[in-house]
C-alpha cells in the first residue's frame, strides 16, 4: 500500500493537472474567438483595412504556443512546490 504522503501527492498531482488542463481548454477557446472575431471584422471592413487588421491580431499560434507553456510550466512548478514541502510534515490516514 502506498505511503501517505504519495497518495496525498497522487492525488494533489491529479487535481492540479485537471486544472491546468481546463486553464488550457480556456485559452484554445479564447483563442477560436477571437479568430472569429477577426474575420467578423474582415469581412465588415474594405479590403484596404486588412493589413491592419492582421497587424493588431495579437493572438497568433506563437502567442498560444507561450501561453499553453506557461501554464503547463506553473502547473508543473506548482506540483513540485507541494512535493517538495510534504518533507516538512508527518501525514497519516485514519481509513474507517
Amino acid at each position: 500500500m502506498k505511503e501517505a504522503k504519495e497518495m496525498l501527492s497522487d492525488e494533489y498531482g491529479r487535481s492540479v493537472r485537471d486544472l491546468f488542463k481546463s486553464f488550457l481548454i480556456l485559452v484554445e477557446d479564447l483563442s477560436e474567438d477571437h479568430r472569429s472575431s477577426f474575420v467578423k471584422l474582415k469581412q465588415g471592413l474594405p479590403d484596404r483595412y486588412h493589413p491592419i487588421i492582421d497587424q493588431a491580431d495579437y493572438l497568433d499560434e506563437g502567442k498560444l504556443k507561450y501561453l499553453r507553456k506557461k501554464i503547463l510550466d506553473m502547473g508543473n512548478e506548482n506540483i513540485r512546490n507541494v512535493e517538495n514541502n510534504h518533507s516538512k510534515y508527518i501525514i497519516s490516514f485514519d481509513f474507517k
